[in-house]
């Protein structure tokens, strides 16, 4: 299996250039200056949304970048900040989508410096007894 090209156009929302990092694959792309979220599988890259954060977050692995994790490359192609109240409290950690042309995705998630790595399941669980 050959690696899908990164590709790129310029935001709907701002013009600033977005990148596809993984072609075929990926269904959006936002924009880290003005928020939009653009279609990445539209031809015409039309504006899905747009989102305007009081607060903006870095992300501390730059999406681009390319590892080895646990003897494996991986490239950092996507972010998302999450966050819970629990019983008042709120946490919040950040996600990064990691990909591998031959391996596929993982999941690394940041929170306060301890850092965990998922890997998505082939199929959903089947329910036992």
């Amino acid at each position: 299996m050959s690696a899908p090209a990164a590709g790129s156009f310029p935001c709907p929302g701002c013009g600033a250039p977005l990148t596809v990092r993984a072609q075929g694959r990926t269904q959006s792309v936002a924009c880290e200056y003005c928020g939009a979220v653009a279609d990445a599988q539209d031809p015409a890259h039309k504006l899905l949304s747009q989102y305007r954060a009081a607060v903006r977050y870095t992300p501390l692995i730059p999406l681009g970048a390319r590892g080895v994790l646990r003897g494996e490359k991986f490239e950092c192609i996507g972010y998302m900040r999450r966050a819970v109240r629990y019983y008042g409290v709120d946490y919040e950690w950040g996600e990064y989508l990691l990909h591998n042309p031959l391996k596929g995705f993982r999941w690394l998630a940041e929170a306060d410096g301890h850092w965990t790595l998922y890997e998505v399941l082939p199929e959903p669980p089947k329910e036992g007894r």
